[in-house]
């Protein structure tokens, strides 16, 4: 799921740099629209947020030590991001 004002299910680091990168290859490619079929059409803009989301959940993830602070600061950063039982479920990966 693209969504960018949604939390994301993120399995962790790797699966978010794999995410990245098909997120860039979209905005390499120049695509104009890009529909999902758990979101609102969205552009390259939209996929450059949720670029730049993901790389700021791995830091801050990197700066937190468990699963609460992770999310109460993710829930600060993106206060009006929907989606919270996903940033749950990110959560979770994380700190397995």
């Amino acid at each position: 799921m693209l969504g960018h004002d949604c939390h994301s299910i993120v399995a962790g680091a790797d699966h978010a740099d794999g995410i990245i990168a098909e997120l860039r290859s979209y905005i390499e490619k120049g695509y104009d629209l890009i529909l999902t079929s758990h979101y609102t059409p969205e552009d390259l803009k939209d996929a450059q947020t949720k670029i730049d989301y993901l790389e700021n959940l791995k830091k801050i993830a990197v700066n937190c030590a468990d699963a609460d602070s992770f999310k109460a600061e993710v829930q600060k950063q993106y206060s009006a991001y929907s989606g919270k039982n996903y940033l749950d479920m990110t959560a979770g990966f994380f700190y397995a």
